[in-house]
């Protein structure tokens, strides 16, 4: 409903109250903001009562299209208010803040007069509203400052979102959703369906996995690509997503760029002539590869990439999902392929078994006896199909009183139900629809936004997460940042089965995050009706479009007054002036998100968006940032990650809401190398910053007069500084004593002989997870040990004469271990019972390294075990068989013994048997070759 619109315009006004009233306003314009804002608690209550009810009331439907154009009047003209108010922390003294806005007000020719005219005129609208309607008892009245006798938003929050985020919560998650990959039911198809790809033939095979939209076609694949390690057994791989409207070039570009990631090879460029498909098929020839085509929907589809896949009879296979039965058998008419069809969805005991494990992530996940006969109806009106019967049991997993009978009751008879203008839904969609109904107005927001992406598109978390924060859709509360609340909304769409996790970071943490197909459809549809977000050219333009992502630069002619939010989808040619004009139509822009945009320098039209929380120039080739940057004075988040950007203005201390400050490029090819990360320089008054949270990478200067900076600096969570000279020691450690919220910490030194004095350390942040030092240790800190909350260390370059494993081990909750030349010493031991939870171990650059000893009850959990440029290491660590977690193993340049000893007849192969993936890579002139010495299959 407008709920969405009207809570967005009810978050502004608060902000504007707070900002405007503490600039001697005008008296006529702070009546109207508060007379405003009393209209839109009373319409948001209205909205809150009648939610659910979409389509059930034609009177209903034209209330709520009324509200809705009122509030995003209300919002534009609030923004207007803020364009032309100057932040109250722009200008340190009184005098210089009257003369601003003197001459910001003949410039623009005082606009607070039509503002004021434009709220008086929403003002009488809203009072005719409500009276023709009778729907308020009567019209709210003005009170003389802000809303205070109404409940903060905060405060209407679900309890399941009323946790701090921690690492507890975060567990908690990843455990219960780790299970989304453990298939219910489909025990048939599924080992029919490992059977078709790992069968002895050399041939080519084509394998479709058809079923209607909802069958669970892409979590099958996924079940057995991923858990099975199935792409392992192949020279390379890809997984791409086949959208209705595809580009023939982009989807081969794109598939030939996971193949080669596959493989740590690059791109192929040498011969501009060929296109990407011929391009596609020169590298697939004499390679046993294995490809999977998500959401095939016509034969004309396959005809027109086809060709890109050669047989060359080494065992390659094609994987594709559909909804057509004759699409599946078009392209699968070769004697060898095979269909896998789950047109029948799964059998009623699957199926119940299904919903109670998502309504019951916790404890006892069985279906209680007494919920056996209505869970049995539930499942039966959603056809059993899994999409349907999770969404269903991630809204039920959230009722206070999940276990009444006459709670899944509810649930039965809302699925049944079809108001008049859903009377065409299918069963995924009303169960969908009512997954949706069930969310807070904040949440709905969250869920929405991803219609932002494109199809099939996975969002970094962190990116996510901050995209919410600018938005407004998240408030601090209960103690908790913006971005904890944030995150506790995605953990609560994840755990609702709306989202998916499409990769986990080492510590259990979603990396990326998802929406399937279908339920992106229901996205678009529900985008559509709240004017809430577009991509544009392909969807037809709503007046009052709010988000807009471009995947071209739009016409002069249109209209995007109205838009807030902008993003530029897919790189391409794209000019100064033609951003300029772009963006002078995008005034009270808040988010602009130009990651991957093929710009070399900054467009100073950026800097005239003074209501600009977000700006990512990410991936961008700019080099430079004007002073003009201290405009943005709203600014909370300037993501530079990936760019040239070298040194920064002193302006940047001017944006004192700045929040999450990421400039460095990464730039390393084959290995870790000391100076393949650049960072910038900051001048002094970094320490006006203090409402921090990340800041990385920095460059120390030669006085190491920023450390002193950074003492100020006490909400900072992730902090990382380059160009650390011995002599900085003591004043980095009293610096980072002082971040008792830091979580992440990465210090490196000037150069890779220089030595990391940052043993002085008596109260190291307790919070914190991940570690990374970078330079010469004379020992290993004695502070590390006390750190009970770390997951992940990295000890590079530390050349320390004695081994660290003996006081590593005792940290109970590592979970991921990188050494590179950190030890010089011939041996390492992992002593019985040490790491109990590393899942991940890295060993680099050990030049004299000849023996790794891997003693009983070691490591137990174990799943990746790297090895990199050990030349002495002439064989597997002892006592590798015993790790039987291991999945996976990556080899880069070790010694040719190493690698014949691991091969078909070699000494130490069944040591290996039991590892799905063992891969190695040789650097020969410049380029990776690759072996596959992988010989593992299991069902």
């Amino acid at each position: 409903m407008a709920s969405l619109s009207v809570s967005s315009a009810l978050n502004l006004a608060e902000l504007v109250l707070r900002l405007y009233g503490n600039l001697n306003p005008r008296k006529d314009v702070l009546a109207e903001i508060i007379s405003l804002e009393g209209w839109l608690r009373t319409i948001n209550a209205f909205m809150e009562d009648n939610d659910g009810r979409e389509g059930s009331s034609s009177l209903l439907n034209v209330k709520v299209e009324q509200f809705r154009e009122i509030a995003y009047d209300i919002e534009d003209v609030l923004d207007e208010i803020l364009f032309h108010t100057p932040p109250y922390s722009f200008h340190e003294h009184e005098f210089s803040q009257k003369v601003h806005t003197i001459a910001h007000n003949v410039r623009h020719g005082f606009p607070f007069r039509e503002i004021s005219d434009k709220m008086a005129i929403i003002n009488k609208s809203l009072s005719a509203i409500g009276l023709q309607n009778n729907i308020f008892p009567e019209s709210p009245s003005v009170n003389p400052g802000p809303s205070s006798s109404f409940p903060s938003s905060s405060s209407s929050f679900p309890s399941p979102a009323s946790a701090p985020a921690s690492s507890s919560s975060r567990t908690r998650v990843a455990s219960s959703l780790l299970l989304d990959d453990e298939m219910v039911g489909y025990e048939e198809p599924k080992r029919e369906f490992i059977n078709q790809l790992m069968n002895a033939d050399p041939s080519l095979v084509r394998v479709a996995v058809k079923g209607p939209s909802g069958s669970g076609k892409m979590t099958i694949v996924k079940n057995v690509y991923f858990k099975e390690g199935i792409w392992g057994q192949f020279d390379c791989h890809a997984w791409v997503h086949v959208s209705s409207q595809f580009n023939d070039g982009e989807l081969c570009k794109n598939m030939l760029k996971q193949l080669c990631d596959s493989r740590k090879e690059p791109y192929p460029s040498d011969d501009e002539s060929l296109d990407a498909r011929s391009k596609l098929k020169n590298y697939l020839t004499r390679k046993k590869y294995i490809v999977v085509l998500d959401e095939i929907w016509s034969t004309q589809q396959w005809d027109r990439i086809k060709d890109a896949f050669p047989d060359s009879h080494r065992g390659s296979r094609i994987i594709f999902t559909t909804r057509s039965s004759d699409v599946a058998a078009a392209i699968c008419a070769s004697p060898g392929d095979h269909i896998c069809s789950l047109e029948n969805g799964l059998d009623l005991q699957d199926a119940q078994s299904l919903l109670c494990r998502k309504a019951f992530p916790y404890g006892n996940r069985k279906c209680p006896s007494e919920l056996k006969e209505i869970s049995s109806k539930i499942v039966q009106r959603c056809k059993q199909r899994p999409l349907a019967i999770v969404a269903v049991g991630g809204a039920l997993a959230q009722r206070q009183r999940q276990r009444l009978p006459n709670e899944w009751g509810k649930f039965h008879s809302r699925l049944g139900s079809q108001p008049r203008s859903n009377s065409n839904l299918s069963v995924n969609d009303r169960a969908l629809l009512l997954a949706y109904v069930d969310l807070h107005t904040n949440l709905k927001s969250c869920f929405l936004y991803f219609r932002i992406f494109a199809e099939d598109y996975s969002v970094e978390r962190g990116r996510l997460i901050r995209l919410w924060v600018a938005e407004g859709f998240v408030k601090e509360r209960d103690g908790m940042t913006a971005e904890e609340v944030a995150e506790e909304n995605l953990y609560e769409l994840i755990h609702r089965n709306l989202v998916h996790v499409s990769d986990w970071d080492f510590d259990e943490q979603p990396r990326n995050c998802r929406v399937v197909n279908r339920v992106l459809r229901f996205i678009i549809q529900k985008c559509t009706d709240e004017n809430f977000a577009s991509i544009f050219p392909r969807e037809n333009q709503q007046r009052r479009i709010r988000r807009l992502s471009l995947t071209h630069l739009p016409p002069q002619n249109e209209d995007f007054s109205r838009v807030r939010s902008m993003f530029l989808l897919r790189s391409q040619v794209i000019s100064q002036s033609d951003l300029k004009k772009v963006l002078r139509d995008f005034k009270l822009l808040k988010v602009l998100d130009l990651q991957g945009a093929p710009l070399k320098k900054f467009a100073k039209a950026i800097t005239l968006l003074v209501l600009l929380r977000y700006l990512s120039l990410r991936a961008t080739k700019i080099d430079k940032i004007p002073s003009s940057i201290k405009k943005l004075s709203y600014l909370e988040t300037l993501d530079l990650k990936q760019t040239d950007v070298i040194e920064l203005p002193n302006e940047i201390s001017h944006l004192h809401n700045l929040r999450h400050l990421f400039a460095y490029k990464y730039d390393g090819k084959f290995f870790v190398v000391f100076d393949s990360v650049h960072g910038v320089k900051i001048s002094e008054g970094i320490c006006n910053l203090a409402n921090l949270q990340d800041l990385s990478l920095v460059k120390v200067d030669e006085e190491g007069r920023i450390l002193e900076e950074l003492q100020k600096l006490s909400q900072l969570r992730k902090l990382g500084l380059m160009g650390i000279k011995g002599e900085h020691g003591k004043a980095l450690c009293a610096s980072i004593q002082n971040m008792r919220k830091l979580t992440t910490l990465s210090l490196s030194s000037i150069t890779k002989e220089e030595f990391l004095e940052v043993g002085e350390m008596v109260n190291p942040p307790s919070y914190l997870e991940r570690l990374y030092l970078k330079g010469r240790l004379k020992e290993f800190p004695g502070w590390i040990s006390y750190l009970t909350n770390l997951r992940r260390i990295g000890l590079n370059w530390s050349k320390m004469e004695q081994s660290p494993l003996g006081v590593l081990k005792s940290l109970r909750n590592l979970m991921e271990l990188q050494l590179v030349d950190s030890y010089t010493g011939d041996e390492l031991k992992f002593e019985a019972s040490g790491f109990k939870k590393l899942k991940i171990l890295l060993i680099e650059d050990f030049s004299k390294l000849n023996k790794v000893v891997i003693e009983e009850g070691a490591i137990p959990e174990l799943e990746k075990l790297s090895l990199r440029r050990c030349p002495k290491l002439l064989r597997l660590p002892l006592g590798m068989e015993k790790l039987a977690k291991v999945g996976e193993m990556i080899l880069h340049d070790m010694p040719e013994k190493f690698i014949v000893r691991l091969r078909k007849n070699g000494e130490d192969h069944a040591l290996v048997e039991y590892i799905r993936v063992v891969h190695s890579f040789v650097l020969d002139n410049q380029a990776w070759v690759f072996e596959n010495l992988s010989d593992w299959f299991s069902c």
